[in-house]
């Protein structure tokens, strides 16, 4: 019975350490936004989940979001205060002339695509990149982000100082400090789930001596 409890313990420790380890597994997505001027902003968005939606990738970001609730979910009408309001999100889409407004971009296999799906439709998992441009509205006037790849924007972001300039559009990029993650927190309890299983694995082998002592 002892040993059936001490093996019982040591699975336990075991399935506790790899779930740790495996919590503490961050994943990260590109994002690029160009403003009207042409000035582009990029950030390496860290986390967690296995993947997020689009509209996540975009709020966790750190960038100034408005949006606004359509009939497909949230509409994004103004990043970094360019745009309209979220009273007004396509207040540059009326009076029959052109409609100007946040256009929504994928990256795949190194080219940018047009998206006319919301960004909470779209599913993010590790080394995805999305862009956003405003500018004309359709597929075929959308002005497309600066051409970039996944391990320009991260790498840029984790180890630059200084502001980052993408070729050949960009005009001057911001780099963020790196979004806070939770494989600290992890660490730690994995540390606290060890130092519980010798306390109790170190009560039964005293209470093991005590017993054989009488």
């Amino acid at each position: 019975m002892f040993k059936r409890t001490i093996a019982l313990i040591l699975i336990l420790l075991l399935i506790g350490l790899a779930a740790s380890a495996s919590a503490q597994e961050t994943n990260r997505a590109g994002l690029v936004v160009m403003l009207v001027d042409g000035t582009t902003l990029i950030r390496c968005v860290e986390f967690t989940e296995p993947e997020i939606t689009g509209f996540e990738l975009l709020t966790r970001s750190g960038l100034d979001v408005e949006t606004a609730s359509v009939s497909l979910g949230a509409a994004i009408c103004r990043l970094e205060g360019t745009g309209c309001p979220g009273s007004d999100c396509f207040c540059q889409c009326k009076g029959g002339g052109d409609c100007v407004y946040w256009s929504y971009w994928h990256l795949q296999d190194d080219q940018w695509r047009y998206f006319q799906a919301g960004a909470g439709m779209t599913r993010v998992q590790n080394g995805t990149v999305q862009g956003w441009t405003f500018g004309p509205g359709t597929p075929q006037d959308a002005l497309e982000p600066p051409p970039t790849t996944f391990d320009e924007i991260c790498a840029a972001s984790m180890v630059a100082p200084e502001a980052v300039t993408v070729e050949p559009t960009v005009v001057a990029t911001a780099v963020p400090d790196p979004i806070p993650t939770e494989s600290s927190s992890n660490q730690w309890l994995g540390y606290g789930l060890l130092g519980l299983v010798v306390l109790v694995a170190g009560g039964l082998l005293l209470a093991r001596g005590r017993k054989g002592q009488k």
